[in-house]
């Protein structure tokens, strides 16, 4: 017999069904069975326990229809075969489609891509779900020519391949309600008892064919419907409707009897049962909601609605409810779960829903992929990182910062990796000194090196050497075996316990049986198929993404939040629904699977029901809206975004036009700071607002409360919101610089340039993280090397002034070969690339190189010392400053030292190579900067007659350009054009003293080519002895005052601005630490204006100093 029991929601369908099974177990008849969605079945459970008490086992049981199925299956003994699950279904596919491709006419070329193969293996779901077999659809291809027809004939092949491979030997889980339809007569299913279906609002041509195997067999079966009417009702039922005509002719059909019941709607004395009878009625009648049982609020996007939702709950349960008693639902949930989880966690309310894990994601799956696209892909920076970033490479997260940043130095990939050579580049770049402990540090990282890539290599020969699927997971096998990660995840697992974070530590437990269980799988299944090892990671990561892993809440009492279609338990007595726009509510259908809604169309026109093929897809939306908002039993919440995730408004659903209509209840904007006061961390954030000058009354009565009740947490948001750059305790200094101060030229110029950057970089020791590119300052150290090495060639062949071009050449290109090989490893793990770069810088070098020699040749001046070292005190005196407060050490080294005797008397000047355009500038000595030059000189005037053994006179400071030259021009030169526009771009700049002989001695010329002595910028250049001597005490009043400075402990961001594109925060690397925004919260820049030569000269005749 067929009962169909029909009615709107909330008419009390399902306690009538409860009551009835209720009284057949109290009459202890047996073969009751509740069959509910799967979804569904653990609460219905519940309810069912709840109303039949300790006896409901014995003569009633709730199942699905794949519970029903396993039942069967089991008594009368046809599951022997192993169902197959999900990855191992992918995995029947890919070898189907191996078997037909070449026969199929639309999908053969791209039957191999592991995405292809999901979606027509979702296109076999499907299929097989609405009861069509190979023959129909060959059948209806016959009266279907062009494109749809042959998708047919395609889809028949891969139907049929499919099921011949999974016969052998498996069971397609699909295919177990068409099986349970068959075996249901030879079972004694519906001998007695009586079988209640509920929750459905339709049943698959699969669930229809169970139904009728019951119905022939005898059973009483009671069919639930969400239904207003049989006949003639509201259109939002039409779905209902229509499985109602289709189960009444079924029993027609079998000859079987059926009553009708239905059950009247219950009087609309709550708005809420008002809202559902009248949701979708054309009545224009007004309801009152006194107690506002009904709400609609806006908030300004779906954060700001997580936040209402998160403290909407939390107010309920300060109400008196308890946590599960409230749901909060939206349709694509997926957009609103991260925000939704971060708020709740915030507000301090329990949430549970359903996710579904991405696998790909989780550590032992990431390795996997990392390590294929490491062997299969060339070893890139990424991809090794992404592997040993996992934790699972044996490595630890120390150790794998140093691999890590090892290889980003050098950007090692490919055969780098690979070669049995050692590495060789040091570990700090370019010019970096070599010492014992740097070559302890190369160790560790080559040893490092060994341990990450050797399970790697043996991956990549194994996986290239196998030749099919099984020995394609042989190889990975063997890889995780060699890893030991069987061992590693136990003991993952086993902290995690230990820290109280047992879900994860599951988690991992689960992640490893999983992935051990499809490598098996896929060993079996696919066996002898041949394979390479990208068709294998692409198949096999494809597999593990179709596996879940379950979550289970850890406390029952706790809110639970989900998809529309996942809002069907009982007992909700309070119901938050998010997302209340017209682009969620009701969802516009999205197009999924081979057929196209036109084909399904005309499909079902040729009698092929594979379903879709209606326009009823916006009605299952209406009803799946009715379904869920009729749902609590006290309160109905509804929120809505004023403005997408683009920021474009967004307009109000209908629901919230309807609830209008009928309650008169409007949108109310939510109020952030009255929810901010219901949970401390919010709380403690509106309080923090006092602390920037708010004055409104919320943050200072919270405020206020935190002083009296927890003050330890206002004390700790007050330190934090005063905290800033500034200064250190001279504790911290002593910590971080030592007890003595020691600085280098460069550093003085850092402090100079910045104090917060001088922090970061020489007391914090923050350094960026990038490839060691051959930039300027690694350029320099080349050019620097080969100067330096070629010049005491040079001088000791008998200087500059006997050797000859040819022989300078000879020399330069020895040394350059040298620091090839000693610097650069003979440009092993070079691109061609840099190859092509530095063989230019060669050449270029070679023309510096010759520059300097014609600038020599032209005067007396002769190299004294080369990289002089003011920090070895076997080589000078060091440079020690002193104010009777502070002591100041200062090193640095110099590039060049020239000398010229006369009358007894050593003339200095000091020489600096510049690969970049950095030119001499007395405004920055003034301001603090470009100090480095001047003060080798003038320490020099002190310390050198003990080195040189001659009273010294300084002579003056020049920039070289150590850079090949390029001259502008917009026609072609002649060679005189280009030799006079050469001379005038490698002019060098600098101070010199003011004395004709001096000058004489530099350059034999009235007009020189080297000096900066043209008629534009001669003023500038020059200075008296006397200037010289004010300079040095101005140089050495500032280096004691940075002294006193750093002493202090002052980091305060003060970078220097020249002009917008000429500031310390330009080129800084520090930028993104610091957050200096110029006029926020007092940041502002330290302004330099350039100041003139005489301007300068007589401030410091007069005794000021730069403020």
């Amino acid at each position: 017999m067929l009962h169909l029991l029909y009615g709107p929601a909330a008419s009390g369908k399902t306690d009538l069904l409860m009551g009835r099974i209720r009284a057949a177990v109290a009459a202890r008849t047996p073969g009751q069975v509740l069959l509910v969605p799967e979804q569904y079945s653990h609460e219905a459970e519940r309810a069912l326990c709840a109303a039949c008490g300790d006896s409901l086992s014995l003569y009633a049981e709730v199942l699905s229809f794949t519970g029903l199925a396993r039942r069967v299956a089991a008594e009368t003994g046809a599951g022997d075969a192993p169902l197959l699950d999900q990855g191992g279904r992918l995995l029947c596919m890919a070898l189907a489609l191996d078997q037909v491709a070449p026969r199929l006419r639309l999908f053969g070329a791209a039957a191999r891509r592991a995405q292809m193969q999901q979606t027509l293996l979702g296109a076999v779901d499907e299929l097989k779900t609405a009861c069509v077999t190979p023959d129909a659809l060959e059948q209806t291809a016959a009266r279907c020519p062009g494109y749809l027809g042959d998708k047919l004939r395609d889809l028949a092949l891969v139907l049929a391949a499919y099921d011949a491979v999974t016969a052998q030997g498996h069971a397609d889980p699909t295919d177990r309600l068409t099986h349970l339809a068959e075996r249901i007569p030879e079972s004694t299913l519906g001998r007695t008892g009586q079988f209640y279906l509920d929750g459905f609002t339709d049943y698959t041509r699969q669930e229809l064919a169970v139904v009728r195997a019951l119905l022939e067999t005898g059973a009483d079966v009671t069919v639930c419907l969400t239904l207003d009417a049989l006949a003639d009702g509201n259109e939002i039922f039409g779905t209902a409707r229509h499985t109602a005509r289709v189960l009444l002719d079924m029993a027609d059909d079998c000859g079987v009897q059926t009553t009708v019941e239905a059950c009247p709607a219950r009087a609309a004395d709550t708005p809420l049962r008002v809202l559902e009878q009248q949701l979708f009625s054309y009545t224009s009648a007004h309801f009152d909601d006194p107690a506002h049982t009904i709400t609609v609020h806006t908030a300004d996007d779906l954060t700001a609605e997580c936040a209402w939702a998160a403290s909407r709950a939390l107010q309920l349960v300060q109400s008196g409810c308890r946590w599960r008693d409230i749901a909060i639902a939206a349709r694509g949930f997926s957009d609103y779960a991260p925000a939704l989880e971060r708020m709740c966690a915030y507000y301090g309310v329990p949430l549970y829903f359903a996710r579904r894990t991405d696998l790909l994601q989780k550590p032992l799956v990431a390795l996997i992929r990392a390590a294929y696209d490491i062997v299969t892909g060339g070893w890139d920076a990424e991809d090794v990182s992404a592997y040993l970033r996992t934790g699972l490479a044996g490595l630890t997260p120390e150790e794998t910062d140093t691999l890590e940043n090892y290889v980003l130095l050098w950007s090692l990939r490919g055969g780098a990796w690979t070669r049995p050579e050692p590495w060789r580049q040091h570990p700090d770049g370019y010019g970096a000194p070599d010492t014992d402990e740097a070559a302890a540090r190369l160790a560790e990282i080559n040893d490092l090196r060994r341990r990450a890539a050797d399970p790697l290599r043996l991956l990549g020969a194994e996986s290239h050497a196998a030749a099919t699927a099984e020995a394609q997971a042989m190889a990975l096998a063997d890889f995780l075996e060699r890893l030991q990660l069987a061992q590693r995840l136990d003991t993952l697992a086993e902290d995690l316990r230990r820290e109280g974070r047992g879900a994860l530590a599951a988690e991992y437990a689960q992640l490893w049986e999983l992935t051990v269980g499809a490598l098996e799988q896929f060993a079996a299944i696919l066996g002898g198929t041949q394979m390479d090892a990208d068709t294998f990671a692409t198949l096999f990561l494809r597999m593990l993404s179709c596996y879940d892993i379950g979550t289970i809440p850890v406390a029952l009492d706790r809110v639970t939040a989900g998809d529309l279609d996942r809002m069907r338990r009982r007992g909700i007595r309070h119901l938050i629904v998010l997302g209340a726009s017209d682009d969620r509510l009701p969802r516009a259908g999205e197009p999924d699977g081979v057929f196209s809604p036109e084909e399904r169309r005309e499909l079902l026109e040729l009698e092929l029901d594979i379903g879709g093929g209606t326009d009823d897809a916006l009605w299952r939306e209406y009803n799946l809206v009715y379904q869920c908002v009729t749902l609590p039993s006290e309160t109905l919440t509804v929120t809505y975004p004023l403005f997408d995730g683009s920021g474009t408004p967004t307009r109000a659903a209908f629901l919230v036009t309807r609830i209008e209509q009928l309650f008169g209840t409007l949108p109310q904007p939510v109020d952030p700071d009255a929810q901010r006061l219901l949970a401390p961390a919010p709380a403690l954030e509106l309080a923090a607002r006092t602390l920037r000058g708010a004055t409104d009354a919320n943050a200072a009565a919270v405020r206020a409360w935190f002083a009296q009740h927890d003050p330890a947490a206002l004390a700790a948001l007050t330190r934090a919101a005063h905290t800033a750059r500034g200064r250190l305790s001279p504790e911290r200094v002593r910590a971080l610089y030592g007890k003595r101060l020691y600085l280098s030229a460069s550093k003085a110029e850092r402090f100079s340039a910045c104090r917060y950057a001088y922090f970061l970089q020489y007391g914090l020791r923050a350094k960026p993280r990038r490839p060691a590119a051959f930039s300027p300052p690694e350029i320099g150290t080349f050019f620097h090397y080969v100067l330096q090495h070629t010049a005491q060639d040079a001088t000791a062949a008998g200087g500059f002034a006997v050797v000859t071009d040819e022989e300078l050449g000879r020399f330069t290109d020895h040394w350059t070969q040298r620091y090839i090989h000693d610097e650069l490893n003979d440009f092993q793990e070079k691109s061609a690339r840099f190859v092509y770069l530095f063989r230019r810088l060669c050449r270029q070098v070679r023309q510096v190189v010759t520059d300097m020699a014609h600038e020599l040749r032209a005067g007396d001046f002769v190299p004294l010392d080369f990289e002089l070292n003011f920090a070895d005190p076997e080589q000078i005196a060091p440079i020690t400053l002193s104010d009777g407060e502070v002591t100041l050490n200062m090193s640095g080294v110099a590039d060049r030292v020239d000398g010229w005797l006369h009358d007894g008397k050593l003339y200095l000047r000091v020489v600096d190579y510049k690969t970049g355009r950095k030119a001499f500038s007395l405004s920055d000595v003034w301001y603090g900067m470009g100090l480095q030059m001047l003060l080798y000189l003038f320490a020099l005037e002190r310390s050198g007659p003990e080195r040189y053994g001659h009273e010294i006179v300084p002579a003056g400071v020049l920039y070289v350009p150590a850079r090949d030259v390029l001259i502008p021009a917009d026609r072609r030169l002649s060679p005189e054009e280009a030799a006079k526009e050469r001379a005038g771009a490698v002019r060098r700049s600098g101070l010199l003293l003011d004395d004709e002989a001096v000058l004489h001695a530099m350059e034999h010329s009235d007009t020189p080519q080297y000096l900066p002595l043209s008629s534009r910028r001669k003023a500038d250049a020059l200075a008296s002895a006397e200037q010289l001597g004010l300079l040095a005490r101005h140089i050495e009043t500032t280096l004691l005052d940075l002294a006193h400075e750093l002493r202090d402990g002052s980091i305060t961001a003060d970078p220097y601005f020249r002009s917008g594109q000429d500031t310390a925060c330009t080129h800084c690397d520090y930028l993104s630490v610091c957050h200096f925004t110029p006029g926020v919260e007092g940041d502002c820049h330290r302004v330099l204006t350039k100041l003139p030569a005489d301007k300068i000269w007589s401030s410091l005749k007069g005794g000021e100093m730069h403020g």
